[in-house]
């Protein structure tokens, strides 16, 4: 068998492709901060996170769609767990992710012993644009907001020019896990 000889053109149109492939998948990665240091950003106080399994039926799926007036993603999968402190609860911290424009953003929320926003920390960013959404102003909107009713894209939750997609999904991303949270009947959530 002989070899074919491969010009200096061929390399480095061959190179170029490979590097553009790279360039659509995740060199925009951004790992902010682990799963651990956003639960404890989110609720500070806690001293300790337990895990809490979640049965999504389509029940509670229905329930949270109609609940956020959002839809439900493929794939809606959030993790929750219970945060305590000097052995009592003081809240709960849920993880999930959204798709910005095209690419996964991954986000923790903390919410109060009332089902109060405690706070916002964006965990993964991956899109090329748009990464303003991790800016302590625009994480602090949520803060303080219970429901889905406080949590509306463009109404209580400003938009930032070039994140708009971004904002959005994260926006109603929350919606859904306040949603979620407050559609549980084994949390005892304190009115």
């Amino acid at each position: 068998m002989r070899d074919t000889p491969v010009s200096r053109r061929q390399i480095l149109q061959h190179a170029a492709g490979a590097s553009l492939g790279l360039c659509g998948t995740s060199a925009f990665a951004v790992e902010f901060m682990s799963l651990e240091q956003a639960r404890q950003s989110v609720l500070p106080q806690a001293q300790a996170f337990s895990p809490l399994a979640m049965v999504l039926n389509d029940a509670t799926l229905s329930a949270v769609a109609q609940a956020s007036q959002t839809r439900i993603p493929r794939g809606f999968n959030p993790q929750c767990w219970q945060a305590t402190a000097s052995d009592r609860g003081c809240g709960w911290a849920m993880v999930d992710r959204v798709i910005g424009k095209y690419d996964i953003i991954d986000y923790v929320v903390g919410f109060s012993l009332t089902g109060a926003v405690s706070g916002l920390e964006v965990t993964a960013y991956r899109e090329s644009h748009g990464a303003e959404i991790r800016n302590a102003a625009w994480r602090r909107q949520f803060t303080g907001r219970k429901g889905p009713g406080q949590l509306r894209f463009g109404d209580d939750i400003r938009n930032i020019s070039g994140a708009t997609l971004s904002c959005q999904h994260v926006t109603e991303g929350v919606q859904r896990l306040s949603a979620l949270l407050l559609s549980l009947p084994h949390l005892k959530l304190e009115t």
